[in-house]
């Protein structure tokens, strides 16, 4: 891990918590009442490191960024030094979980939204209502109040939610090279024949390219055509989902719809649309995607902005777009934000992280700086759009997002900027927003099951071993390590939850 005295994070809070606003009573920190109403924007009396897991490698510009413009002007400002440590990608789950177990001394760590039920069950991570009513008054001010009831769990806040933009869809689309489409005599792609022929076509003119879809998430990217009614994944280990028309839990594995999707995978392992030596290697597929050779990918609503940089490093003519798969069904809002910000149960400085989070959404100007570093030096403002100066990311921008500050890169397309603008028109509240399963009740059963599918599961998912030859004797396993059991509990709070969903319940 590389440990780097460093710079981020962007942090939403609660606006359901009424008017946040007004003084409050003096803190650990000694702060006084800030111009929006808490005690956010007052300078702390105690200087403190604050400590912070994040995932991904440390640029050149990053270091240097953080140790000189950034630490000086948080010196000044919160009286505190950012103090960063990377972890890279492939390895950030396992080592993240380690230091939240272990009670390692961070103050602040990111991870997706669907961990943050876990991370509680846990005991890993605290409540945050409190720090969030005294210290976060302008996260509330410009995160809507509906992203946090994603990260609300028995009644108390868990994790901040940084995001604040489109997200209908989210990871059910399909992000391609839009320039070699064009180049094989395609324009757009709406089905999986598309997606087929431009793999063939491509690859017959340069076989050097991957055709690859990630196999550990893209089953929903699917359904889209292969399935009469409109699912939503429930978990993100892709065992139960939602539809949406019902309201009714569907036991995913054991549906016909399994079944199809696992013949599509197989069909394209088979033809190599799906490399086997690249199937469940992250690293070896960052490699790809980094040199400029994979085809597509999942989408995520902004990943063709998102991406943009890395593929046009590789091919300064690289163009990226993101397309839905029968592109005229609906699309669902499961999560405005998948990003979370979670403050570790032992974490030396919890108001301090607070105050830092809050910091970031005080004025474009902060938003700005911390994302994209020093005007004129970093980056400049042409036309409404942030043109880069320089190829070392300092933040991940989308960890941040936020409507109200946003401005697209100089160098992506007025078309792009409008799908993701646009992204939300007429899109549906999911069945699922909201819900959080705890598997506190059936953690042992949930457990094996886990290891099982992970075993016999996930291979078919990949499209590298035969469903019909292995489904009977995997779904055996999953039975005989009690996924009865955890379907039955799953069934039982989702129960639960829709009773208290007027508005959803049939």
């Amino acid at each position: 891990m590389i440990n780097r005295t460093l710079r981020r994070f962007a942090v939403p809070v609660l606006l359901a918590f009424g008017m946040l606003i007004g003084a409050c009573d003096g803190t650990p920190d000694g702060a006084e009442a800030s111009s929006g109403g808490g005690a956010a924007s007052g300078v702390p009396d105690n200087f403190v490191t604050l400590k912070m897991l994040m995932p991904g490698d440390e640029s050149a510009r990053m270091r240097e960024f953080a140790d000189n413009e950034l630490n000086e002007r948080l010196g000044k400002e919160l009286n505190l030094k950012l103090e960063l440590t990377y972890v890279p990608w492939s390895d950030y789950q396992s080592k993240l979980e380690l230091a939240l177990a272990t009670g390692e001394d961070y103050d602040l760590v990111w991870y997706g939204t669907p961990f943050v039920s876990d991370y509680k069950a846990k005991g890993y991570i605290q409540p945050l209502d409190e720090l969030l009513r005294k210290f976060g008054p302008d996260l509330t001010a410009n995160i809507p109040a509906d992203n946090f009831k994603l990260d609300r769990i028995d009644g108390k806040l868990w994790a901040i939610p940084s995001q604040a933009f489109t997200s209908a869809g989210k990871f059910t689309s399909v992000l391609v090279r839009q320039d070699l489409l064009e180049s094989v005599g395609m324009k757009d792609i709406r089905t999986i024949a598309d997606l087929e022929s431009f793999y063939a076509k491509v690859r017959a003119a340069d076989p050097g390219y991957y055709g690859y879809l990630e196999t550990d998430r893209g089953q929903d990217v699917l359904w889209r055509e292969l399935s009469d009614e409109p699912l939503t994944f429930l978990d993100e280990n892709q065992m139960f989902a939602v539809n949406e028309n019902t309201g009714e839990l569907v036991d995913y594995l054991a549906s016909a719809l399994y079944e199809r999707v696992a013949d599509v995978r197989k069909r394209w392992a088979d033809m190599g649309l799906i490399d086997k030596r690249l199937v469940g290697n992250l690293s070896a597929n960052i490699d790809q995607e980094n040199a400029g050779k994979l085809l597509f990918r999942v989408g995520a609503v902004s990943r063709a902005m998102e991406n943009l940089q890395t593929a046009q490093n590789a091919d300064p003519s690289a163009k990226l777009r993101e397309y839905y798969l029968s592109p005229d069904k609906p699309k669902y809002i499961v999560a405005p934000s998948n990003e979370a910000y979670m403050i570790p149960a032992k974490a030396p400085h919890p108001e301090r992280a607070m105050r830092f989070m809050n910091w970031i959404l005080q004025s474009r100007e902060h938003y700005n700086f911390i994302i994209y570093g020093v005007e004129g030096k970093d980056y400049r403002v042409e036309n409404g759009k942030i043109r880069l100066l320089t190829k070392d990311q300092l933040m991940y921008e989308w960890m941040w997002r936020n409507k109200k500050y946003f401005m697209a890169p100089a160098n992506v397309d007025d078309s792009v900027v409008q799908d993701m603008m646009h992204n939300d028109d007429n899109a549906r509240i999911s069945r699922i927003f909201g819900f959080h399963f705890n598997p506190e009740p059936v953690k042992n059963e949930y457990a094996k099951v886990l290891a099982v599918y992970n075993e016999k599961f996930v291979p078919i998912n990949m499209g590298i071993v035969d469903y019909e030859k292995q489904y009977g004797s995997a779904m055996a396993a999953m039975k005989k390590a009690g996924y009865g059991e955890v379907w039955a509990e799953l069934q039982r709070q989702y129960a639960a939850f829709r009773a208290d969903q007027p508005a959803l319940a049939e």
